[in-house]
């Protein structure tokens, strides 16, 4: 199969989070789609590659999310079957808040095509640079926050802890 789904994400910052090996797949594929929130990233994937498609259209044609995600997997996925080499790119690190493309690569090694996600750098990593936090060095512990409420869990306080801010005080970091 000459066929392949390469995953990558964007960072969080435009262009200088994108790693070489991600730009150069963006540059080189058959096809790319992407779903980024920066208009400076769209354009500029528009401009490397003239065969770059938005997948806004996709996600914003659905009234719930699961059915968004549900069709940006399927569209993906489709391009794929049509023996292209597609490169998908997506805000931030692309297997976190990003149930399509990981769907996709899922389905697609399971119908033999080659496929890998490539990490960018997510909200998490620039979180600890931000507050220079070192996650090695008391542990992290990362937990989505409607997850938190819905299955009740319990925080090792003895990690890295982050809470939210309440009314107008200065957020709290706590660390051992």
């Amino acid at each position: 199969m000459s066929a392949s789904l390469i995953v990558v994400g964007s960072g969080i910052k435009f262009i200088s989070h994108l790693t070489t090996e991600a730009k150069a797949y963006i540059e080189q594929s058959d096809k790319v789609l992407y779903l980024v929130n920066e208009p400076a990233m769209k354009c500029w994937i528009q401009s490397v590659n003239a065969n770059a498609e938005s997948l806004d259209p996709i996600y914003t044609s659905y009234q719930s999310r699961e059915q968004s995600y549900w069709a940006i997997t399927e569209y993906i996925l489709e391009k794929l079957r049509q023996n292209q080499h597609v490169c998908v790119v997506l805000y931030g690190h692309p297997s976190i808040f990003a149930n399509p493309a990981l769907a996709a690569v899922i389905k697609a090694k399971q119908e033999g095509y080659v496929a890998k996600i490539l990490p960018g750098i997510s909200s998490e990593d620039c979180l600890f640079a931000d507050l220079l936090i070192d996650p090695a060095s008391h542990g992290c512990l990362s937990l989505e926050a409607t997850d938190l409420l819905i299955h009740q869990r319990n925080i090792d306080v003895t990690c890295h802890v982050i809470r939210p801010r309440h009314d107008a005080e200065e957020p709290q970091v706590g660390t051992r």
